[in-house]
């Protein structure tokens, strides 16, 4: 859920880079939604609400999505100028950043490789 449509396709779509392979619309032909791709059968929903969303309840929210890339230091440097340091995970080893979407969301990219638990 998303107050703002808007945001929405400026974070996924013009920052991410995700494609737009449906929008929902209404019969007055409104739009009240987007299904995104991420490539490689991975897609998000969004769909737009009036309700306030409480973040701080959760029952009806998720801890965070995850990304994975096949270039982190590219994305983050691309996309990101950069503004990320690169960790790994504590128990996985795997490379990671976190960063939030425009609602607060935590949004994780990560990266395996030779020395990545799986």
């Amino acid at each position: 859920m998303s107050n703002s449509l808007s945001k929405v396709k400026n974070f996924y779509v013009k920052k991410l880079g995700l494609k737009i392979v449906h929008e929902f619309r209404n019969e007055n032909n409104d739009l009240y939604g987007y299904f995104l791709s991420s490539k490689n059968n991975t897609f998000l929903e969004f769909f737009k609400t009036k309700k306030k969303i409480n973040f701080s309840n959760r029952n009806n929210h998720f801890k965070h999505i995850c990304f994975e890339v096949s270039n982190l230091k590219y994305l983050n440097k691309k996309k990101f100028n950069n503004k990320f340091a690169i960790k790994r995970g504590k128990t996985d080893k795997i490379l990671q950043f976190f960063t939030k979407d425009f609602e607060g969301n935590i949004v994780e990219f990560h990266q395996r490789d030779r020395l990545s638990k799986f």
